[in-house]
């Protein structure tokens, strides 16, 4: 019983080692509901209520409303199309002024000293016949978890209302710890602009060398052959 109980621990231990070698370990990033679609909503397709978008903090003003869905459409235009899936989230002071707000949310699986990718996309509520019409700006950057100083990103002009022109953004920062807020905002801005499709990867895929991973390797396989002749003698 001995040795079959030795055995089995001396193959799991080498193959849990063949395993790294092939494929090293690494910590999945998570940013959660990055896509809006956790809840989802339908007639009159948006919402104001902060509980429909989960794992998401909201600050600020709530412009015309929080969350909004593909299908929605009144007299100035519809929306027919959201970055990622079939709803995404605004901020801004609507359709009445100008005003400021903000979404956050809890980047986790980072590792400190590491640079990352934010993705994510944005759209203007604006677009040919809608006034003001141009583009619009909004801000990224952490609030904790990041000293990476923060970036703005402009939305480009539509040709239709009610955010069509969906475009994909990147933001490169470095963790300095485990986790990080990051927050996306705007300030005194009239209309809503659309945020879509957020995600966090790491910036540059690091492949050891040959060399190291032969090195690694044969001090491996040396400290299983010790390990072996304990467990068998």
């Amino acid at each position: 019983m001995r040795n079959y109980a030795s055995r089995i621990a001396f193959q799991l231990i080498l193959t849990t080692a063949v395993c790294f070698l092939l494929n090293p370990v690494a910590f999945a990033q998570t940013v959660l509901n990055g896509s809006f679609e956790a809840v989802p909503i339908g007639s009159p397709f948006f919402s104001s209520n902060p509980s429909d978008i989960p794992n998401w903090t909201h600050g600020g003003s709530a412009g015309d409303a929080l969350l909004w869905a593909v299908g929605y459409s009144d007299s100035g235009g519809s929306i027919t199309t959201a970055g990622a899936g079939n709803q995404f989230v605004t901020m801004g002071g609507g359709f009445s002024g100008p005003g400021s707000a903000d979404w956050s949310t809890t980047i986790t699986g980072l590792t400190s000293g590491t640079t990352y990718n934010l993705s994510f996309m944005i759209a203007t509520e604006l677009g040919t016949g809608f006034e003001p019409g141009g583009p619009q700006t909004m801000s990224v950057g952490f609030l904790s978890g990041s000293s990476t100083a923060s970036q703005s990103f402009t939305s480009p002009d539509s040709s239709a209302a009610y955010w069509r022109n969906w475009v994909t953004e990147n933001y490169t920062f470095v963790a300095n710890a485990n986790s990080a807020a990051v927050d996306f905002s705007v300030a005194n801005q009239q209309y809503d602009m659309g945020l879509d499709n957020v995600s966090v990867s790491p910036a540059v895929t690091v492949t050891p060398e040959p060399s190291s991973l032969l090195l690694f390797g044969t001090g491996l396989v040396g400290a299983l052959s010790v390990l072996r002749k304990k467990l068998f003698d």
